[in-house]
């Protein structure tokens, strides 16, 4: 899957067809979800619904699956990439907490295939350490998008920022306060 979209339309769609089905058999979901995994470079949908516990995961996904045939879409959709967890699982209730404030890292530089590319990273001031994921776009409006519409950076600072970047080849913005789940929600964790 190309990393530089968020969710593609097509995702957002199968996310409004799922929530739909799911409705029908009034499954109650508490957390539905494209989560971006690094390590596959792929998005795949979490939900977190309290039938995982009740029912279990087996006669959960088993109505899942019946509610999108019943509604015409299961042929259609990506089951590898959906997955059932329960409310209490400890990477649901961890999306919320705050991570805290870091910096925003953007380079611009040259891609695998030669063509300029830009990246943004979020860097924390604090935590366990690791990798940090890196996200890439094809273009400065996709990057500009990204900043303004995903991370909702104040439009000003990211049009110095992506100014900087493109001057510099690399600009960054401090301080950036990031949850958890919005850090997970646009691939940066």
């Amino acid at each position: 899957m190309d990393t530089t979209a968020l969710v593609r339309k097509r995702d957002a769609e199968i996310e409004g067809l799922v929530m739909n089905a799911l409705s029908r058999i009034k499954m109650p979901v508490t957390l539905l979800q494209w989560t971006y995994v690094a390590q596959i470079e792929e998005w795949q949908l979490v939900i977190a619904t309290p039938w995982y516990d009740v029912k279990g995961p087996r006669t959960t996904v088993a109505a899942a699956i019946d509610a999108f045939q019943a509604a015409g879409i299961y042929k259609d959709l990506p089951m590898r990439r959906i997955f059932f967890v329960s409310p209490n699982d400890s990477r649901v209730r961890n999306l919320d907490q705050p991570s805290g404030d870091g910096w925003l890292h953007l380079l611009r530089g040259l891609g695998r295939n030669g063509a300029e590319e830009y990246s943004a990273s979020f860097a924390p001031l604090s935590g366990s350490g690791g990798a940090i994921p890196v996200r890439r776009f094809a273009s400065l409006e996709e990057l500009r998008d990204f900043l303004v519409g995903t991370l909702h950076i104040r439009r000003q600072s990211a049009v110095d920022a992506l100014d900087e970047l493109n001057n510099m080849r690399s600009a960054t913005i401090f301080p950036v306060s990031l949850t958890a789940r919005e850090l997970k929600s646009a691939g940066l964790a």
